[in-house]
C-alpha cells in the first residue's frame, strides 16, 4: 500500500501532477481494465477506467480483490455494487465548494451512484467486500466522512 498525499492542493499536485498543466493528461492518465465487466449508465464499458497512474495499481488491486472474493462470478460482483461505475476523472469543483474535487486528479472513483448519493448517515448499498478492498489499498471512503456522507466515493489521499 502506498502512502497517499495529503488532501491539499500542493500535496496532490506534487504527487499526482497539476491537472491544469498543459500535457498533464498524456503524462499522468492511464486506463485500467478491471477483471470484471463495469457498467456506466447500465451500458458495458469496453475501454476501461481512466485513472491517475499514481493510484492505478492500487485501484486495480482493489478490483482484483473484489473479483477474487466474488469467486470470479460477475453476478456476485454486480450484487456488491462494484460494477456500477459513476466516474473517476472529471475536472470540477467539489459540489457546493470552490475547491477542486479529487476527481480532477483522477484519484477518486464513484461506485453504485444511483443508490449511494450524498447523505447525512452512513447507509450504503455497497457491499463491505468493496469498501474493505478499497480501504486495504489505503483509500478513504466517503461513507466515513463526518457531516455530509458520500458512500459512493473512494479517494486515494490522506488526512
Amino acid at each position: 500500500m502506498s502512502q497517499w498525499p495529503l488532501d491539499t492542493l500542493a500535496a496532490k499536485n506534487a504527487f499526482y501532477g497539476n491537472f491544469q498543466a498543459k500535457g498533464w493528461g498524456d503524462e499522468h492518465l492511464v486506463r485500467i481494465q478491471p477483471p470484471f465487466v463495469m457498467y456506466y449508465e447500465r451500458k458495458p464499458m469496453s475501454r476501461g477506467i481512466l485513472v491517475n497512474k499514481g493510484c492505478a495499481s492500487a485501484m486495480l488491486a482493489a478490483f482484483n480483490e473484489i473479483f477474487e472474493r466474488c469467486q470470479h462470478d460477475q453476478r456476485k460482483v454486480d450484487a456488491t455494487g462494484a460494477s456500477d461505475f459513476g466516474g473517476c476523472y472529471n475536472p470540477r469543483p467539489i459540489a457546493g465548494s470552490s475547491n477542486w474535487s479529487n476527481h480532477s486528479w483522477a484519484c477518486a472513483i464513484d461506485l453504485s451512484p444511483g443508490t449511494n448519493g450524498f447523505r447525512t448517515d452512513s447507509t450504503t448499498t455497497l457491499s463491505h467486500i468493496v469498501i474493505d478492498a478499497f480501504k486495504r489499498q489505503g483509500a478513504l471512503w466517503g461513507g466515513d466522512y463526518h457531516g455530509r456522507k458520500d458512500p459512493m466515493h473512494f479517494e486515494f489521499v490522506s488526512r
